[in-house]
């Protein structure tokens, strides 16, 4: 179960400025980058992205329903800057029912199990937390907001 959204109607220049202003660690499936994932605050809560939080959530709300899933929310978020030469290694999303990719920058296909998405910015992917999925070695820039759900 994968659902491709179109955001690109956001404005992913301001989104990208707060997210360099974040400070980031090293992350063990981000080989070549840096990432927010467990460490400091969730990204989709800091107040300068309420905007993007909401706007995801609304797309979740649908995916929901689509798949007859009842209400989620979000228990993390992250993001990750990963540059050229990153491989994002295989894995999945334990402790989680939904989750998602937010694309500001990058255009490495995201592979899972039977079919591989094409990413450009303002693209949000939601899957089934349980879905495999990875990258080949990118090319460019790769910067995702990434979270992970369970129910209310």
């Amino acid at each position: 179960m994968i659902e491709e959204y179109d955001l690109s109607f956001l404005n992913l220049n301001t989104i990208k400025s707060k997210l360099l202003q974040i400070e980031t660690n090293s992350h063990g499936l981000v080989t070549k980058g840096a990432s927010t994932y467990n460490h400091g605050m969730p990204v989709l809560m800091y107040p300068e992205l309420t905007g993007l939080k909401n706007t995801i959530k609304q797309y979740v709300r649908l995916y929901c329903n689509k798949y007859e899933i009842p209400p989620l929310k979000f228990i993390n978020s992250w993001f990750n800057i990963s540059q050229p030469g990153n491989k994002l290694k295989a894995h999945k999303h334990e402790e989680s029912i939904v989750s998602g990719a937010f694309y500001i920058s990058g255009k490495t296909p995201l592979i899972f199990p039977d079919t591989s998405i094409n990413p450009y910015p303002g693209l949000l992917v939601i899957f089934s937390s349980d879905l495999v999925h990875y990258t080949e070695e990118e090319t460019e820039e790769r910067i995702i907001i990434s979270f992970n759900t369970d129910y209310l």
